[in-house]
């Protein structure tokens, strides 16, 4: 049997990375690992020792296994799977009256998710464009506080606590003879944004929440085994020169280490969990007080590559893709761990399996005790979606089943995840481009050339039942409620052969076992951010509103700025058109990228700068600052 190159690693520009992806034994001959359907249960290492060989035979045998080394001994070039993109929102009013505002657009209410832009009603506190934090002050429209971001950091974002603002980036920094990232947690005075304390650990961030005043992390580190990619590139190492060099690497070359205000820790050999089979690559879990005085952090370390995480008030769960190929079907499932956080530490408390892979969080949802889960099986084996590119670069020459989606639900123990039953066959031949559970009932949005949107029936646990299949052109990339039997869906028209036209919002009534469309309302040739990123999603439920952000690319110089769309019981219209920037500002850079309510203003935010319309009525604008 050949077993196809695993790819867990998300980015070709950290090569040990795409090379974490793999490991096997010191002997020539290849023992493969079997397929084992569902392989999320984890088991930790007792000792140092222990965890030391153990991962080197994990790494040894995926490398032999996957056969990465005859990948570069053939001098192809190496390829990855691009980070799925997740996000969400609840859309919650901070205050009422006229000092009401707008949150971020959160998967869960109580739940916060890190954004490019926070607010108190007051101050808006903004990171774009990768040159600077800035405060502003609506009250008089001015920045009132700004503070340059190094040149070398990436993926800015921000929390907001009661009396401090949280900034997250990673970090390009110098480890030995290797580069490797950095995640870094800065807490800083809102009013001068100096820093306070500080967290850093290498890797970089899978994705964070702000629950009750604590700061949950969920942080992907690589190992860092020079040595290995060396032996590995030469182009004339076989499967024991390679087993070689990987017995020699040290404990500390595949954990990551961390510093809390300067203070350096090492991940407890104990505190160490892997599953059946894993490739080297980890998973850090931590809390972190939002109030700061930090002294020290308490990881929990799975050996495995996550890249979705959906948090509750009480839990935050974390998905693992798994996959394996072989000349006689592809195999993949997703494993689901759940952790809960008690004085101030994660600990991992139960654990599941999946079929197939997740499109982001929103495939995710805790309900009644109940924990909903959709996902995809590819008849490729999965990797691959509207969010992410293909695991390879072409399709398999094997005839394998269509392409499938599952519902399944497991029952949320104290220490397990059971699963009670399943609904299977949604979209076949398809795959998922939308996910939205309200209450008992999900919506799964599934796309080729049309886009059936299921309704399924989820009042009995164990009785999952497809009560609606709604078939429309296009599909929806996002789903919000919208009011009592309400959902609006943002996504893209298509003709009949699915070749997409142009942006499409579509109302739609919910109150029958089917869904209905009752309005729909479309842009030529355009795209709405919302689609990948529903952070960027704004819908204010006082005036009936819901503000998309749009591009469209179709002339020379396109056409960016934010739609206000009036919902009504039956119908959608166009309020306002809301544009940034003077006559001679770069186009590109006006793209507005996020909308906030604050009284009767509405504030929208592009690289180019912030904007402030009158709410409702002309929407003509009120104040203008440039970056």
């Amino acid at each position: 049997m050949k077993t196809r190159l695993l790819l867990a690693c998300a980015s070709a520009a950290t090569v040990a990375a795409a090379s974490a992806c793999t490991s096997q034994s010191p002997e020539p001959q290849v023992v493969p690992i079997q397929w084992v359907p569902v392989s999320a249960q984890l088991a930790s290492f007792g000792t140092c020792e222990d965890a030391l060989e153990g991962i080197q035979d994990a790494a040894i045998t995926a490398f032999e296994n996957y056969q990465f080394a005859e990948l570069y001994r053939d001098g192809d070039e190496a390829f990855a799977v691009e980070d799925e993109v997740a996000a969400a929102t609840d859309g919650s009013t901070q205050a009422a009256g006229d000092d009401a505002f707008s949150g971020t657009n959160n998967a869960v209410a109580g739940v916060d998710e890190p954004d490019i832009v926070k607010t108190d009603g007051t101050f808006i506190y903004s990171v774009v464009d990768y040159d600077a934090v800035r405060v502003v002050d609506t009250r008089s429209g001015k920045v009132v506080a700004e503070r340059a971001i190094e040149d070398e950091a990436w993926d800015h974002k921000l929390f907001l606590g009661d009396d401090e603002l949280l900034l997250m980036y990673g970090l390009s920094i110098e480890h030995g003879d290797e580069w490797v990232s950095e995640f870094r947690l800065e807490r800083l005075d809102p009013a001068s944004l100096d820093v306070l304390d500080t967290f850093t650990m290498e890797g970089s961030m899978v994705d964070a929440r702000l629950v009750d005043g604590e700061v949950r992390l969920a942080i992907g580190s690589e190992p860092r085994i020079q040595p290995v990619w060396e032996t590995l590139w030469s182009g004339e190492a076989s499967d024991a020169d390679i087993a070689e060099a990987v017995r020699d690497t040290e404990l500390d070359d595949w954990l990551p280490s961390y510093h809390v205000n300067g203070e350096a820790h090492d991940v407890a050999c104990g505190e160490i969990a892997h599953p059946e089979r894993f490739t080297g690559s980890s998973v850090s879990v931590l809390a972190l007080p939002a109030d700061g005085d930090w002294t020290e952090a308490a990881p929990q370390t799975v050996m495995v590559d996550g890249s979705t995480v959906h948090g509750t008030t009480d839990s935050l769960y974390l998905a693992h893709y798994d996959y394996a190929w072989d000349e006689d079907e592809a195999k993949a499932e997703s494993e689901i761990y759940r952790f809960v956080f008690e004085d101030g530490k994660a600990r991992l408390v139960g654990e599941a399996a999946v079929p197939g892979s997740l499109l982001n969080q929103y495939s995710l949802s805790e309900y009644d005790g109940h924990l909903r889960v959709a996902t995809t099986e590819e008849a490729t084996g999965g990797g691959c979606g509207p969010w992410n590119a293909c695991a390879w670069e072409s399709e398999p020459a094997l005839e394998n089943e269509p392409s499938k989606s599952t519902v399944t639900v497991f029952a949320v123990g104290e220490d397990a995840l059971e699963a009670t039953g399943s609904v299977t066959d949604l979209g076949v031949d398809e795959r998922i481009y939308a996910v939205r559970f309200i209450g008992d009932t999900g919506y799964v949005v599934t796309f080729r050339q049309t886009d059936p949107l299921y309704t399924i029936d989820l009042s009995d646990p164990a009785n999952p039942v497809v009560t609606g299949e709604l078939k429309i052109t296009g599909y929806s990339g996002y789903l919000h409620p919208v009011g009592p039997d309400r959902l609006l869906g943002v996504g893209q028209e298509a003709d009949e052969q699915g070749r997409t036209l142009g942006m499409q919002a579509s109302l739609f009534d919910t109150s029958a076992d089917e869904a209905a469309v009752l309005d729909q309302y479309f842009r030529a040739d355009a795209e709405s951010l919302v689609q990948w990123d529903p952070h960027a999603f704004l819908y204010w439920a006082d005036a009936s509103v819901a503000v998309l952000p749009v591009a469209n690319w179709g002339s020379y110089d396109g056409e960016f700025g934010a739609v206000v769309l009036g919902i009504g019981d039956t119908a959608l219209t166009e309020a306002a058109w809301i544009e940034h920037g003077e006559a001679d500002a770069d186009p590109y850079s006006t793209q507005i990228m996020r909308s906030i309510v604050i009284g009767d203003q509405l504030w929208t935010l592009s690289n180019a700068g912030l904007q402030s319309n009158h709410f409702g009525g002309s929407y003509e604008p009120t104040a203008w600052i440039a970056w």
